[in-house]
């Protein structure tokens, strides 16, 4: 088969790395493997030794010089030529299937050309979630069940207003008929493997095409050559806590990055910092004997060594904490991370130190740190976490449950994909 990847490359590498996982599978099942990428990623995809069949120019949904609701207004240009790179790459490849990560804007490919689509999806973006996206509420007790019943037409109302609309647009310049009114009708042709957990990122109920997977990792980062073997970990920490700091590559403002590690300083606790692809190493202070700082780190690894996990509230790394037991300080800068960053409170495995307001959660640009007591929150939930063990004992608790419901979720993906494509 040929099999195109279209991540989502704009902005951060958390669904470049998920593709790589299922990717580096159906390569040694003989299948042949082609991806898509703006301009800014190519070099990274290509370093793994993949073809990028079509480029783009960003389209960055994390713009930290905009982050408006009108973005895929005020983008539309690039928006089009995003589409039209996957829809082009499709053709050219004589894609017989395409993955995309996460499609949440819906499977263009497929209604441009009938190449069918399945997508690697958070939970919360489908809409049978039952939470609500920025803020969760995702409990089935009372409050939470009389909330959502007020806010979630507010939700979708936006959606349409701005998300749908813009899509829609883009169709029409592109040359796609449809007469989609929902994110129902945009999805209805599109498999959705959710590569998490129900309990996690629970449902009102799914359908025979969606299927939870498990959290699916990569293990490229675990085979980085550098000096933090599990060794070198374990003797950095020593007899202290040790704390794993992760900003992915969703934090764009350096300014963030001073302000949480100059929060961090406050710790009495070793620290080990991902900086992410974003900014260079030697922007930032030397390493110490209190904290290394490196661009790419193996998180894995220091998921299982670390007492405390501190990170942007991706799905990605909050279930790379959660399966090794670990307890999640979360600091969200955009509407997604919002959702799990709140859901970690409501299961009592973590705290959210950068909270949206309930009158503005359906606005993007309400996510950015606007609130100067976010680094003294961290310090303080930090302190919290490192001093209530009750937060480990759930964490250790749910990654028993979460390890035994999904024993291999990069096979139970590919099978469903095989499953699904010879149905067709």
């Amino acid at each position: 088969m040929n099999i195109l990847f279209t991540p989502i490359t704009s902005s951060s590498i958390a669904h470049i790395i998920r593709s790589f996982a299922l990717a580096e599978r159906f390569q040694s099942d003989g299948h042949n493997v082609y991806f898509t990428s703006c301009t800014l990623k190519k070099g990274f995809i290509e370093k793994e030794g993949y073809s990028v069949v079509k480029v783009y120019d960003p389209f960055n949904l994390n713009d930290e010089q905009d982050q408006s609701v009108s973005y895929l207004s005020s983008h539309k240009k690039e928006l089009v030529t995003w589409f039209k790179a996957e829809i082009e790459a499709a053709q050219d490849v004589n894609a017989d299937v395409v993955i995309g990560s996460p499609n949440f804007l819906g499977p263009h490919v497929t209604h441009a050309t009938g190449v069918p689509t399945i997508a690697l999806m958070n939970g919360q973006y489908v809409p049978t979630s039952r939470g609500l996206m920025g803020i969760s509420l995702s409990n089935n007790s009372l409050p939470h069940k009389f909330l959502r019943n007020i806010l979630r037409p507010i939700f979708n109302r936006q959606f349409i207003k701005k998300y749908l609309c813009e899509v829609l647009d883009a169709y029409r310049i592109i040359g796609i008929k449809t007469t989609f009114k929902s994110r129902e009708d945009l999805y209805s042709d599109m498999p959705i493997l959710i590569p998490g957990d129900m309990e996690f990122e629970p449902q009102d109920n799914i359908t025979k095409y969606t299927r939870f997977i498990g959290p699916i990792f990569w293990n490229g980062f675990e085979k980085i050559d550098g000096d933090l073997t599990e060794e070198s970990i374990l003797k950095f920490k020593a007899n202290k806590q040790l704390l794993f700091v992760t900003f992915g590559g969703s934090v764009f403002d350096k300014v963030i990055y001073g302000r949480v590690l100059d929060g961090l300083k406050k710790i009495d606790a070793k620290k080990i910092v991902a900086l992410g692809p974003n900014f260079d190493r030697s922007e930032f202070p030397s390493d110490n004997e209190n904290m290394i700082i490196r661009n790419f780190v193996p998180g894995f690894r220091l998921s299982r060594l670390s007492d405390i996990v501190v990170n942007t509230g991706s799905q990605g790394a909050i279930m790379q904490a959660l399966v090794n037991g670990k307890p999640v300080v979360s600091f969200p800068v955009g509407i997604d991370q919002a959702y799990f960053a709140n859901r970690l409170e409501e299961m009592h495995l973590g705290r959210n130190a950068n909270k949206s307001n309930i009158y503005s959660f359906t606005k993007r640009e309400t996510y950015q740190f606007v609130d100067d007591r976010v680094p003294e929150n961290m310090v303080s939930y930090i302190r919290e976490l490192l001093e209530d063990p009750s937060y480990s004992n759930n964490a250790k608790a749910y990654s028993i449950r979460i390890n035994k419901r999904y024993p291999d979720p990069i096979n139970s993906a590919v099978e469903f994909i095989y499953n699904y494509l010879a149905k067709k």
